[in-house]
């Protein structure tokens, strides 16, 4: 019997010890809010919302993904602009051209889509209410221009059948931001499992050809487990 018990109490501390080393996982939801220079993407103010999911590899560091969605549609009108002309000389005027043409106007909306991000994250160790940590990896998000072109104006002085216009364009790009991302968590402990962590980051890379780098502001909410 006393051998029995022995075994038992090394069963149990093993399996304690085991427990212990396992990573803990954690999940959450997000809210922020990014602005800055994103190439020919308005600058304004950006909300998004989404999930983490992350794995504690020991008591300071972690590994974590990021999925998430913006919800941003702007829309702005280019005006009337001459999109084609036919002026009789070959060297013509400005005026030439302006009553020689055909004119159109371009209506183009953006919207922000879907974004990921891939963390290390490491935070201080004290075991109080409060904890500091830095995070850093990639992070990367998808927009979509649209393009509407109709013609306004044909000139009468083309030899043109009544009534003509230049066939209606409909078109969309998308564009992939993205690059570096960094920043700081403040981690503020509700409960055992429950986590408040506000932040604050910095994104900066490309979107197509042009500089994109934005400040982004958040707060998440982690469940540990």
């Amino acid at each position: 019997m006393p051998h029995r018990a022995a075994w038992l109490i090394a069963l149990m501390v093993a399996t304690a010890s085991i427990a212990e080393a396992q990573p803990r996982v954690y999940v959450g939801g997000l809210a922020a809010a990014d602005g800055g220079a994103r190439g020919n993407i308005p600058g304004g103010a950006l909300p998004s919302a989404g999930a983490v999911f992350g794995v504690w590899l020991s008591k300071g560091w972690a590994l974590e993904v990021e999925a998430e969605r913006a919800f941003r549609t702007t829309t702005a009108g280019s005006g009337e602009a001459v999109l084609i002309a036919f002026p009789p000389s070959p060297n013509p005027t400005y005026d030439e051209i302006q009553r020689y043409g055909i004119r159109t106007r371009d209506e183009r909306s953006q919207s922000a889509g879907a974004g990921w991000s891939a963390h290390a994250v490491w935070r201080t160790r004290d075991p109080g209410r409060v904890n500091i940590g830095v995070l850093g990896g990639v992070s990367t998000r998808m927009f979509t221009t649209r393009l509407v072109r109709t013609t306004t104006f044909v000139s009468p002085l083309l030899n043109l059948p009544p009534g003509y216009r230049l066939p209606d364009e409909r078109s969309a790009r998308r564009m992939v931001a993205g690059g570096l991302d960094g920043g700081l968590l403040v981690l503020v402990r509700i409960t055992g499992p429950l986590t408040i962590a506000p932040e604050l980051r910095v994104t900066s890379g490309l979107i197509t050809n042009d500089r994109y780098t934005v400040v982004r502001t958040g707060i998440r909410a982690l469940w540990s487990f």
